[in-house]
């Protein structure tokens, strides 16, 4: 048949004559008139479309009418395919939040289906999460969770076009994070309290973090390898693997050895605490390094954290020169701009490598 392409006419709902910017086909077939939406606002894409059903038609085949999914539904299925990969629960709960949000923003503007969500849509949503006081990482973020539905819906074909696919938040740059310097470390583990140290210095000395800490295992201690030991990672995360589910093995400090080998072994777990051997609550750990802060006179205290030893550890191994490569496998990051993220410079290390710079030539000597 000659199929037809053109614009589709409708009422507003205040009942103004409107024409739909979306290019619609039509076509005549065994006496019925066939209408179909080729979803796209782009001529050239609407006739390639328009080929297609030819094809199809040729081939004995009749398009379908692809069916508006709900953005209800996209949602559902989207939270539902996380977990089916094992997503961390604490990630799933973030991106069922979101989108929770994201669904009652779009019922206040009266979009029911995902393919309605236009890219004005999604940069007004943005600003309802900025204008509730949001910090602008945080919003990123969630505007990135928007955009990851949208292409996942996209790939599986549950909406045919991704509305949004131009729409790029920006990323802001990395806000400054507390860091201890090494005397302020020095200070903390001298005056922690004893049943607080093996934690903090498991931190500061190896640069776990609390989680992995709280994990750690007397069998993951490797004591009688290397020098002073190793200490492989294999817990912390979520799942019983690490946060990035890789393994990992960090040479154990002179100084940390010491502070293990008085430790008891009361349990499995290295960190216990109490008559009970009680693992590591991570909040009150927390709240005993701010009141330690606070003990030691640190400017103010209240914005360290625990993380905050992982910093002063990422630091030290760049101020004493050690690779990148070492750095980045006792994190347990693969990209170096992590690392970067956490490096701090401190000034009077900065200073003394600075002075040993020599400004005096020592090519050869000019002819006389």
């Amino acid at each position: 048949p000659r199929i037809y392409i053109g614009h589709r006419p409708y009422k507003a709902g205040t009942g103004e004559a409107k024409v739909c910017t979306t290019w619609y086909a039509e076509w005549s077939l065994d006496a019925r008139k066939h209408q179909r939406s080729l979803g796209t606002r782009n001529k050239q894409e609407a006739i390639r479309k328009v080929h297609q059903i030819l094809t199809q038609l040729h081939d004995g085949q009749m398009p379908q009418k692809h069916r508006k999914a709900p953005l209800s539904e996209v949602i559902a299925a989207y939270v539902e395919s996380l977990v089916d990969q094992q997503r961390a629960p604490k990630t799933v709960t973030k991106y069922r939040r979101t989108l929770a949000r994201l669904l009652d923003f779009a019922g206040e503007r009266h979009i029911r289906f995902a393919s309605s969500f236009t890219e004005k849509d999604f940069w007004a949503f943005q600003r309802l999460l900025v204008d509730d006081g949001l910090a602008k990482k945080t919003v990123y973020t969630l505007m990135v969770i928007v955009k990851q539905l949208y292409n996942w819906a996209t790939k599986r074909r549950i909406i045919r076009e991704n509305p949004i696919v131009s729409a790029s938040p920006k990323k802001p740059a990395n806000t400054l994070q507390p860091c201890f310097t090494p005397d302020q470390v020095e200070m903390l583990l001298r005056l922690a309290p004893i049943e607080d140290l093996p934690a903090y210095a498991l931190m500061a000395y190896a640069g776990l973090r609390v989680g992995e800490v709280r994990d750690l295992r007397w069998a993951d201690l490797l004591l009688d390898q290397g020098r002073h030991g190793f200490i492989f990672v294999q817990r912390g995360g979520s799942g019983d693997t690490t946060k990035s589910g890789r393994t990992r093995k960090i040479p154990i400090n002179s100084k940390l050895r010491e502070i293990l080998d008085e430790l008891p072994r009361r349990a499995d777990r290295v960190i216990v605490y109490g008559r009970e051997a009680t693992p590591l609550i991570e909040r009150k750990l927390l709240m005993a390094l701010k009141a330690l802060c606070r003990k030691c006179g640190f400017p103010e205290p209240e914005q360290y954290k625990l993380h905050t030893f992982r910093h002063a550890f990422a630091s030290m191994c760049a101020c004493n020169y050690v690779s990148y490569k070492y750095a980045l496998t006792w994190m347990g990051h693969k990209s170096s701009d992590v690392l970067d993220m956490y490096y701090t410079m401190y000034d009077n290390i900065a200073a003394e490598a600075i002075e040993t710079i020599d400004y005096v030539s020592k090519g050869p000597a000019s002819a006389a």
